[in-house]
């Protein structure tokens, strides 16, 4: 057997391990305090070479016909000169990786420009944040419970987190991350699937601008995550030093750190907001129905100054989380789940200063974001019952009234039903 048929069945039998098996990313922080000097210099090395590599790679002429063998790429110094510069700290495996992110890259913005929107070509960078590290165990290894070798360097580094990864874990690829607060290793995993209990409850969400989200209980969730007056200062200070046409500083360069510094824990707030809000809903809810919001939209309203409502909200993200449970129906945006009532179906137009849906024709009252909530809800059933339970068509009249006529019914081959998904 050749070494290409061996490699065929073992991702055969991989892509059917993986069927049975959850993606689990668990994130190591380097520990700064056992960074030796060498230490330092080799990661600062590693993310400066990555970023030599890749813009130039991206000056290429044609980059899907480009090799990952560079030792030495050409940059272009402070002084506008082209300067060649070794590649001494990036091993064979990181620029492959490299590579491969410029071409899925290019491969995002082509379907981006199918669907019609406006993009442009790659820009180049001046940090790379992210190195690839594509095979367990070749491009990075664990030693022991607390430490990891990387490619091209003989010496371990002490990372905290790797508890994290569970008994029986099957490693896969990992990534190397720079951070304003330090450097990370971002390593996915494959665990078994563990069966889920059903719980026999279902819930609907309504999403807005005054309260943000509103499920079919009555429970209402508002959240406002802004800027820190320590972030304001900051960024205050920043601002002086450009409008005073002052040169890149040390000070400057600090203070611009520091400011990456306060994004950063803001982001990390408000991601573990939506795990902890995504996790609640995925173990205790069978059934899942929410509208699919053009948030986007409502965040550059600027004629009622929803702008930084949204933008300061975890909305976007909530959303984005909760379609990628099983158990979740989105219903169109187009729906209209705040004008129609619950129980008669009637439309009734209700203006936003209006908070209590009344039916002018049945008399059912109800707070407006919990009815919309329930309508949503009720939606999303009935779109899973008609997926579930497909309706035939029509078949053709012509064909049945000749048979008819013919007396040959008993005889005639009858084709297959077509089905209508709902």
């Amino acid at each position: 057997m050749s070494k290409g048929e061996v490699i065929k069945i073992t991702l055969k039998a991989t892509r059917q391990r993986r069927k049975t098996q959850d993606c689990k990313v668990y994130t190591c922080k380097f520990d700064y305090s056992h960074l030796s000097k060498q230490k330092r210099e080799y990661l600062h090395r590693l993310f400066l070479e990555a970023k030599w590599l890749r813009n130039y790679i991206l000056a290429r002429d044609d980059i899907f016909n480009e090799t990952d063998k560079h030792s030495s790429v050409i940059v272009i110094n402070k002084d506008g000169e082209k300067e060649e510069r070794e590649l001494k700290c990036l091993s064979s495996q990181m620029k492959q990786g490299i590579l491969a992110q410029i071409k899925n890259d290019i491969a995002g913005l082509s379907a981006g420009k199918e669907k019609g929107r406006r993009v442009g070509r790659l820009k180049f960078k001046s940090r790379v944040n992210s190195i690839g590290l594509k095979q367990f165990d070749n491009t990075y290894k664990i030693k022991g419970k607390n430490h990891i070798t990387l490619q091209g360097f003989n010496r371990r580094f002490r990372v905290n987190g790797l508890k994290q990864i569970p008994d029986g874990a099957e490693v896969a690829n990992a990534k190397l991350l720079c951070k304003p607060s330090g450097y990370y290793l971002a390593i996915t995993c494959y665990v078994s699937q563990a069966e889920r209990v059903k719980t026999g409850n279902e819930i609907g969400f309504d999403f807005g601008i005054g309260t943000h989200i509103t499920d079919t209980s009555g429970k209402k969730d508002t959240w406002n995550f802004q800027e820190t007056k320590r972030h304001k200062r900051i960024q205050r200070k920043v601002n002086k030093t450009y409008k005073r046409g002052q040169k890149s500083s040390r000070n400057r360069d600090y203070r611009k750190h520091l400011c990456r510094l306060e994004h950063e824990k803001s982001s990390n707030r408000k991601k573990d907001a939506i795990k902890k809000f995504v996790s609640n809903i995925k173990t205790n809810y069978d059934f899942v129905g929410i509208q699919d919001e053009s948030i986007a939209a409502w965040k550059s309203s600027r004629m009622r100054g929803w702008g930084r409502t949204v933008h300061y909200s975890i909305m976007g993200g909530i959303i984005c989380e909760i379609k990628k449970l099983p158990q979740t129906q989105v219903v169109d945006k187009w729906e209209p789940t705040t004008q129609e009532c619950l129980i008669c179906g009637t439309k009734t137009k209700h203006g936003l200063e209006q908070r209590v849906f009344v039916c002018p024709k049945c008399g059912y009252t109800e707070d407006r974001d919990i009815h919309s909530a329930k309508v949503v809800l009720k939606k999303a059933k009935q779109i899973h019952a008609e997926c579930m339970n497909p309706m035939p068509v029509e078949s053709d009249a012509s064909i049945c009234q000749s048979a008819m006529i013919d007396g040959q019914a008993s005889s005639m081959k009858q084709e297959a039903p077509s089905f209508r998904m709902g």
